[in-house]
């Protein structure tokens, strides 16, 4: 489960995040209050995050890149190894087609640039929209545990004012015992 979830604009795979801000305008940094980062775990495939990015308004091909979030999960600290995104209920040329994926066990996230690069690829949505439902899986060769993730959109299906997305599902296993046994979990699906 996350303990907390931050919206991020104008960041790059290996460098610190800078924090978007709600609004229920358009503008620079900029996420619909109506569309806050926690709806993309809340388990609802018609809830959504929206943001902006570097776009001060209007339709472009810009709007809503390099955007995406950071995530610090509240326990069990997890392996990822595989996720999936939802496809945008209401607007298909919102749909982010790529993105990259990084962990960190820094303490202070806001300002962290300790990163590693663990996947940079397809959302899994490039295959067509479809409404109410999850793109593809994809897996992410990794074994190493981190208390943070990030994801950063890098490209989008269309001109749009935002880039849009309803959920992500994490996968992943944990290597913690248990203080009854000495068993570790096995493959465990995180609904973040």
């Amino acid at each position: 489960m996350p303990g907390t979830v931050y919206a991020v604009y104008n960041t790059f795979a290996g460098g610190s995040n800078t924090l978007a801000s709600a609004s229920t305008t358009i503008g620079v940094g900029i996420y619909r209050s109506v569309d806050p980062p926690t709806n993309l775990f809340d388990g609802s495939l018609t809830s959504r995050f929206s943001s902006s990015g570097n776009s001060a308004s209007g339709s472009n091909s810009y709007a809503g890149l390099d955007t995406g979030f950071y995530v610090t999960l509240a326990q069990c600290n997890p392996v990822l190894i595989g996720f999936r995104f939802a496809y945008s209920y209401q607007n298909p040329e919102r749909d982010p087609l790529t993105v990259t994926i990084e962990g960190t066990d820094c303490s202070d996230v806001e300002l962290c640039t300790s990163w590693m690069l663990l996947y940079n690829g397809s959302t899994g949505l490039d295959t067509g929209s479809e409404v109410a439902n999850y793109g593809d899986y994809q897996a992410i060769t990794n074994s190493d545990i981190y208390k943070s993730y990030r994801f950063l959109v890098t490209s989008k299906r269309n001109r749009s004012n935002y880039v849009t997305y309803n959920e992500v599902q994490l996968f992943g296993y944990s290597n913690q015992t248990s203080t009854n046994s000495n068993t570790s979990s096995g493959l465990l699906l995180f609904f973040l």
